[in-house]
């Protein structure tokens, strides 16, 4: 019989998670236990991307996961009427998480966009990934480990055609001092920089609220106070 279960992960799902979710292995041995089936299972829950199962005779059954990580929420209307919080990841993948502290949640961004951008499973139960974060992921990310003052103000995150090379292609952000940002899809490291530079000039250090910021535009850089 299974004495034991390991189970490691990167991200917030816990042994009791694991055993809740595969049902009861007191009096299984390790040999009942398909553990192919185990992992396409585990890796078919969109919170996580990969799944390792192994034995470890002659009684241990080892699991280890590598979960997404949320880096966007998206608040939408659900069925019985209320309003349910889907994480999105940075591949694009929208899941409804589990055991994350409301409080880390909490500091994440919402994200805004076009209704017709979310495309529900054809087989059911959730949504298609969304196409255009894999390309917005890396602003965020950046702005989170290099910038931590600037992305802790950023509230609500949208985008138009982010893939495309066209001039109109952009990404908007709401935040709390500057009421609106624009960056254009790629260069983000540049466009960061001058933002945190423009910040620091002396007539922006001393409002509280700049109307909006600019910076999609090359080397031009659009203020209005």
């Amino acid at each position: 019989p299974i004495a034991e279960t390991m189970f490691q992960t990167d991200g917030v799902l816990t042994l009791g998670w694991f055993k809740n979710w595969h049902g009861p292995l007191r009096n299984r041995s390790l040999m009942d236990v398909d553990i192919e089936e185990v992992r396409k299972s585990l890796e078919a829950e969109d919170q996580i991307s990969e799944a390792y199962v192994s034995r470890h005779f002659p009684h241990t059954l080892s699991i280890e996961i590598k979960e997404r990580q949320p880096i966007l929420v998206l608040r939408l209307g659900s069925k019985a009427g209320g309003i349910c919080d889907w994480l999105v990841s940075s591949d694009g993948t929208m899941y409804l998480g589990t055991g994350y502290p409301p409080s880390s949640l909490a500091l994440l961004p919402s994200l805004s966009l076009d209704g017709s951008l979310i495309r529900p499973k054809k087989e059911g139960g959730g949504f298609e990934k969304l196409v255009g974060i894999p390309t917005v992921a890396p602003l965020l990310e950046l702005a989170r480990r290099e910038y931590p003052a600037v992305y802790r103000d950023w509230r609500v995150v949208s985008y138009e055609r982010p893939n495309e090379p066209d001039p109109g292609a952009h990404i908007s952000i709401r935040s709390g001092r500057v009421k609106s940002l624009r960056f254009f899809p790629g260069n983000y490291a540049i466009q960061m920089r001058r933002l945190d530079y423009l910040l620091l000039e002396p007539d922006m250090r001393r409002r509280s609220v700049i109307e909006s910021i600019d910076l999609s535009h090359g080397r031009s850089v659009f203020a209005k106070l």
